[in-house]
C-alpha cells in the first residue's frame, strides 16, 4: 500500500507531533506529581499528629490513673501490721490476739511465732503466729470473728478444734494460726 507522499507526510508529522507531547507529558510528570505529592505529604502529617494527640491523650488518662493507683496502694499499705523487723510485727499479731481474747473472756493458754514466709515477687511478709486457747463454741466465735474483722488486716491460716464434753456450753479447745501481711523490712 503506497501513500501520497502529502498523506505520508501529514502522517509523519502527526507521528512526530504525538512523539513529541509524550516526551513532553514524560518531562513534565514529575512537576505533575510534586504538584499532587504535597498536598497527600500534608494529609499523612495531620494524621500523623492525629494519633501522637491521641497518644498523648491517653498518656495523661494512664497518669492519672497510675497517680491513683499509688494513692490506693499507699492507703493499703497504711493497713498492714505495723513493725520494722519480723519480731515487732509478731508482736503486734500477739498483742492484737491478746486484746481480742480479753474482751471475749477468753484465756490464751500458749502462743508460738513461726517463721515468717516470703511472697513470692512482691516486698511483703506474711507473719504467722499461732495460738492456742480453751473455751466456748459462742466465746470462739466471737474471738474469730473479731479477727477477721477487715480493720484487723489478720487472716486466720489454720483453725483446729477439740471438744471436752457432749453438752452445748462444753469447753472446746482451739489451735489456731494466725497471718498478718507486713512489707518486708
Amino acid at each position: 500500500m503506497h501513500l501520497r507522499p502529502e498523506l505520508r507526510r501529514k502522517y509523519i508529522i502527526l507521528g512526530g507531533v504525538i512523539l513529541l507531547v509524550l516526551a513532553l507529558a514524560y518531562r513534565l510528570m514529575p512537576l505533575v506529581e510534586s504538584l499532587t505529592v504535597p498536598q497527600e505529604h500534608i494529609e499523612l502529617k495531620v494524621q500523623k499528629l492525629a494519633r501522637y494527640r491521641a497518644v498523648s491523650e491517653e498518656g495523661k488518662l494512664l497518669g492519672r490513673h497510675y497517680e491513683g493507683l499509688v494513692r490506693e496502694l499507699a492507703s493499703l499499705e497504711s493497713g498492714l501490721i505495723a513493725g520494722k523487723t519480723n519480731a515487732l510485727a509478731a508482736a503486734h499479731i500477739q498483742n492484737a490476739i491478746k486484746e481480742i481474747a480479753e474482751s471475749n473472756e477468753v484465756e490464751i493458754e500458749s502462743m508460738r511465732v513461726l517463721n515468717p514466709e516470703t511472697v513470692k515477687e512482691s516486698p511483703y511478709v506474711m507473719i504467722p503466729v499461732q495460738f492456742r486457747f480453751k473455751s466456748s463454741i459462742s466465746k470462739l466465735k466471737g474471738v474469730l470473728y473479731e479477727i477477721e474483722e477487715p480493720s484487723k488486716s489478720l487472716d486466720i491460716k489454720d483453725l483446729h478444734v477439740s471438744t471436752y464434753g457432749k453438752g452445748a456450753g462444753d469447753t472446746i479447745s482451739a489451735l489456731f494460726t494466725v497471718e498478718g501481711i507486713m512489707k518486708n523490712p
